[in-house]
């Protein structure tokens, strides 16, 4: 599943585990690996994102506001 946060940006930080986290870009996902604990993204406003989780994991992510956005698109291997 993907979500796109229309009111504000989002910080997400690792607590525990390993995941890479999926931006969708202009010209394409970017894709940001988050493995050792207090490693952080700042998901932009409005940017569609998700998790891939590589192993059991905790993150914490802090977004003020409303208005969440989500669809559910097909995995890709």
């Amino acid at each position: 599943m993907k979500e796109a946060l229309q009111t504000a940006s989002s910080f997400v930080v690792l607590l525990s585990g390993d995941v890479s986290m999926v931006l969708a870009g202009k010209e394409g996902d970017e894709t940001q690996r988050l493995s050792q604990p207090g490693e952080f993204v700042i998901v932009p406003r409005g940017v569609w994102h998700t998790a891939k989780v590589r192993e059991p994991t905790t993150m914490l992510f802090v977004t003020p506001g409303q208005d969440t956005e989500n669809k559910v698109e097909p995995v890709r291997a």
